[in-house]
């Protein structure tokens, strides 16, 4: 089976047309994957799903992961909700309101997961956009001198759940971390990303603190030009598939007193990282 695809941008991203997401048999569902493999992120727009048909769809892509924590606003155990939407003074979505820096979804967890889908309900009638990096360019882009520099090394991550800027970041015995390769290969494709994010990125284990706080301000810089970069402008019944692997993402501000809900499946891995 073959869909329709149009490029998104010259770094990353293609929407998917002439696909209903609730009828995708196998071979559809592998055609699907390899489009994926190639833009890293796929847009499917104009869809009405359930939950059941998100986690359906999702599915496709690997084992489903449940959610954090639960919602009022779902009622089915693997999915998150990113919204704004708040019963008197508690927010019934996670992460709901303002900017977030780039990041790539549980890097602090040893085996990070492998994909995110997100379905757009509610939007507010301008920002929020996500946008997306591309990870295995910024590698393919970086200096050689500086492959060569951190080839082999690793890098220590940290989450403050909540948390949407990496200022001000209260760790404890209990904070979420792991070490991963500065550089990861996507088993699919042998191709090299570049794994480290502004907003949970610590240290270069191997290397001096100085040193370490240097190189990543470079890193950070690098990974976030405009050419690894592709915005996305939500419209209500998008889905949206990303691969966490090698594709860094972040959200712009909007208005917190207009509405903003999306339904989110992740998509687990079956093992860590590797260079």
């Amino acid at each position: 089976m073959s869909y329709q695809t149009v490029p998104l941008s010259p770094a990353l991203g293609a929407e998917v047309k002439g696909i209903d997401p609730t009828q995708i048999d196998d071979v559809g569902a592998e055609a699907l994957y390899q489009l994926w493999l190639e833009y890293h992120v796929l847009v499917i727009r104009n869809c009405s799903l359930t939950e059941n048909d998100l986690v359906r769809f999702a599915g496709h892509f690997g084992p489903i992961e449940k959610a954090r924590k639960m919602s009022a606003l779902a009622t089915r155990p693997e999915i998150m909700v990113i919204s704004n939407i708040r019963d008197g003074e508690a927010a019934l979505g996670a992460l709901p309101d303002g900017e977030l820096f780039w990041h790539f979804d549980r890097i602090h967890q040893k085996v990070p997961n492998k994909a995110g889908v997100l379905h757009s309900i509610e939007l507010p009638s301008k920002g929020g956009e996500t946008r997306f990096s591309n990870m295995c360019e910024a590698y393919e882009a970086l200096p050689e001198e500086t492959k060569g520099k951190l080839e082999g090394l690793t890098a220590l991550h940290t989450y403050q759940y909540g948390q949407t800027t990496s200022t001000n970041k209260q760790l404890s015995e209990d904070t979420p971390s792991a070490v991963h390769p500065v550089f990861r290969t996507i088993p699919e494709t042998g191709k090299k990303a570049l794994y480290v994010c502004r907003l949970m990125t610590d240290r270069i284990m191997e290397l001096s603190e100085a040193e370490s706080k240097s190189l990543l301000d470079e890193l950070y810089d690098h990974c976030e030009r405009s050419e690894f970069i592709y915005e996305h402008q939500w419209k209500v019944g998008d889905t949206l598939i990303w691969d966490n692997r090698c594709v860094l993402h972040a959200r712009n501000d909007f208005n917190e007193n207009e509405r903003r809900l999306l339904k989110r499946v992740t998509v687990g891995d079956t093992a860590a990282p590797f260079e």
